[in-house]
């Protein structure tokens, strides 16, 4: 295929993955990316992605690998790409096949996200009450949201006025693909949202944009952007000292839920993820509180010498 021929490709399987897939635009770029260094790498030994063998697709992955010292999470990344653009092939009668289908994911290893305790969490949040603070009262009710549903922050700044329920405590979401969820929160959080709808959401909704909907506003009156809330939060925990993000509490949220014996399924449903084995991540780090308590209480028995611990 000449050059031509793989942009009008790439241009096919982007509207693939939109508009049959319905991925979000951050997956898709990121599947054509790799589809597109998959044509390249075609082009520059002669290959045709039409006819490529297993051989050729392990020499391909060889050569991602060795260029650029990639790891194995990179690997299975490029791999999920891959398997979808070859599906794609198939389904355009490209192809009769999916090699990719024949390539074992490389074993990842578990990566533990960070996480606050309760009390790093608490003093985080009370930077943020400053009834005197317009801006501050909206911020202190968004990150109070968030870490009591551990909602995403796109998830966060789409939301609308009309997402809340006053009467069941609860707020709908959309969330990746469009897939809509709804999330009880905490009496603090409702507490909060209610006094921002009240008293602080008025002061900042410019009247020549009376029919915007976006529960939270920037201070002309108009949505939030993801960078701005970033930006606002980023500020309050360097001033901490703490080393966090808005994700952080997304985080935080999970593992303090496990900790106080929450169910991994219910956990899923509030999160919005679409396999639990996601979610299990923090069965790891909830495990990984507990090795360490152990730790500390065989210490304390080396301490205090070998006692019955049944006393």
């Amino acid at each position: 295929m000449t050059r031509s021929d793989d942009a009008e490709l790439l241009d096919l399987f982007s509207d693939h993955l939109i508009f049959e897939r319905r991925l979000s635009r951050k997956t898709r770029d990121a599947y054509v990316e790799q589809a597109s260094v998959l044509l390249s790498w075609c082009a520059g030994n002669g290959k045709d992605a039409a006819l490529l063998t297993f051989s050729d697709l392990d020499a391909f992955l060889v050569w991602r690998r060795e260029s650029f010292s990639l790891d194995e999470r990179t690997v299975s990344k490029i791999l999920s790409a891959l398997r979808s653009f070859f599906s794609f092939l198939v389904k355009e009668g490209m192809r009769s096949d999916n090699p990719v289908l024949s390539i074992d994911r490389p074993k990842t290893r578990i990566y533990l996200p960070r996480t606050l305790s309760e009390d790093e969490v608490e003093e985080i949040l009370t930077e943020f009450r400053d009834d005197g603070d317009v801006l501050m009262m909206r911020d202190y009710t968004m990150f109070e949201l968030v870490y009591s549903s551990g909602m995403r922050i796109s998830e966060l700044i789409g939301l609308d006025v009309g997402s809340f329920s006053r009467e069941e405590s609860f707020i709908r979401v959309v969330g990746k693909r469009n897939k809509e969820r709804v999330v009880f929160i905490g009496e603090i959080a409702r507490r909060a949202v209610e006094n921002y709808i009240d008293n602080v959401r008025p002061l900042l909704l410019d009247k020549r944009r009376v029919k915007e909907n976006a529960l939270f506003l920037n201070r002309r009156g108009g949505r939030l952007t993801r960078q701005a809330v970033h930006k606002r939060f980023h500020e309050k925990c360097s001033r901490l000292g703490i080393d966090a993000t808005v994700h952080t509490l997304r985080h935080s949220f999970a593992t303090h839920m496990i900790e106080h014996g929450a169910d991994i399924r219910s956990i899923q449903e509030m999160l919005g993820h679409s396999d639990v084995k996601t979610t299990q991540i923090y069965t790891h780090l909830d495990t990984k509180e507990l090795l360490g308590s152990y730790d500390r209480f065989a210490s304390l028995l080396d301490l205090t010498g070998d006692k019955d611990v049944s006393e």
